[in-house]
């Protein structure tokens, strides 16, 4: 009998020990070798008339940064920024059964809460690296997973360059809050950039200049489908389904498939259906479109909706009924 006893207690000794050491890798690769970040580049964006505009372009009306970090008219359709607190940064609540609480940073020169005491290439790393100024992993809600394959080192600069003339405004939304475990596997998602992706494509060729826009516009971030666990299920790019809950008592709006299937999808929509989407915030069927920051994407220049129009008619169909969005008036 004591042999056995023996035996049993080295078989939990041995468990013990890998536990052990699965504990120590899991501790070593998310809280010691992650992030993966590299000392922020020398970069200094440029000052001229022409750069500044295209990274107002850029802001504005294609990734759309100030919807995510300006407080916004929360009822009102495309929501707007609040007037005079343009990247001010935004609380975005508590969302039910969400683990994160997501908050966008001031994007203002403001030095105390704001850019106002980061440099260019401090800005250049968060944005296409996902690290912060002090080293800190960002959620990747801010899209810098996509942003680190679509922006180019000119690009950056040129949006770099524009935030640089925003009015400074001192506002401190927080900062995200992300339970555990979630907190700690983001750690890993940071990669440092090994090299510059090329420029966007010119709008004369305009299929690649939708598909960039498709991707830098960040259609994936809202229109994919997920599991209840927020994590994308396979197959179902654009096919949409997530809830968005209004504030209030406003009811929630619902992402719907933007694939090109015809039944579930826009297959069915013309192009003037799609034009009126971008333009004036309206469904096929009339109704106000909120959460869907069309009052952004308005301002995208006429060559640029239509390059998107013809990169969202490839988009493989995908057959996934959505319901309707259940906003109260």
């Amino acid at each position: 009998m004591s042999k056995i006893v023996k035996i049993v207690k080295r078989v939990f000794l041995g468990i013990g020990a890998l536990l052990v050491l699965g504990i120590g890798a899991i501790v070593v690769k998310f809280y010691v070798l992650s992030p993966k970040l590299r000392p922020a580049p020398v970069m200094t964006a440029p000052t001229n008339a022409e750069a500044i505009e295209r990274g107002r372009y850029l802001v504005h009306h294609v990734a759309a940064c100030v919807g995510c970090h300006s407080p916004i008219q929360e009822t009102v359709p495309g929501e707007p920024p609040v007037e005079g607190k343009l990247g001010a940064g935004r609380d975005f609540g508590e969302i039910p059964n969400y683990p994160v609480h997501i908050r966008g940073r001031n994007l203002t020169p403001d030095k105390e809460t704001g850019l106002g005491g980061w440099t260019d290439g401090e800005i250049a790393r968060a944005i296409r690296e996902g690290v912060s100024k002090d080293g800190s992993t960002l959620f990747p809600q801010m899209p810098y997973l996509t942003y680190r394959e679509t922006l180019s080192d000119g690009e950056v600069l040129d949006i770099i360059a524009y935030l640089r003339t925003l009015k400074p405004v001192a506002n401190d939304p927080g900062r995200t809050a992300v339970n555990f475990p979630i907190s700690m596997f983001i750690r890993g998602a940071p990669q440092p950039l090994e090299a510059s992706p090329p420029p966007a494509p010119a709008p004369s060729d305009k299929m690649a200049r939708g598909k960039w826009l498709l991707r830098t516009s960040s259609c994936n971030d809202c229109h994919d489908s997920v599991n209840e666990k927020m994590e994308k299920i396979p197959g179902k790019a654009l096919a949409g389904g997530f809830k968005f809950p209004l504030p209030g008592d406003k009811g929630y709006a619902i992402a719907p498939n933007i694939t090109s299937d015809k039944a579930t999808g826009i297959g069915a929509y013309s192009d003037d259906d799609l034009r009126r989407v971008f333009e004036e915030g309206k469904g096929k069927d009339g109704r106000n479109l909120y959460v869907m920051p069309w009052s952004y994407y308005k301002g995208m220049t006429k060559e640029d909706k239509e390059a998107l129009i013809a990169a969202l008619r490839e988009v493989a169909p995908v057959a996934n009924v959505v319901p309707p969005s259940a906003v109260k008036p």
